[in-house]
């Protein structure tokens, strides 16, 4: 028999794990939450548009785009290489 949750409790449990540094395994274990059924919330939230234009809206993460940057370099003298290959 599945569990009915309050719609409250569902965001507040996701808020949680976004601000956490815990995993979502943890928090999900930490509230008494089937993992499967929290990852459902989880993926329902970060899919609606209202989350993505939030999410699109955030300060940029610096150190996060340098790595995106260093990867781009990576992938561009891989490609490189290969090319010459030929």
């Amino acid at each position: 028999m599945s569990k009915k949750y309050d719609p409250q409790f569902k965001q507040e449990a996701i808020n949680l794990a976004l601000n956490s540094k815990q995993t979502y395994r943890q928090t999900a274990n930490d509230l008494g939450i089937n993992y499967k059924t929290f990852c459902n919330w989880m993926y329902q939230t970060m899919n609606k548009p209202t989350y993505q234009a939030i999410k699109l809206n955030k300060k940029p993460d610096y150190q996060e785009l340098e790595l995106r940057k260093k990867e781009i370099n990576i992938l561009k003298k891989a490609a490189q290489y290969f090319a010459s290959r030929k």
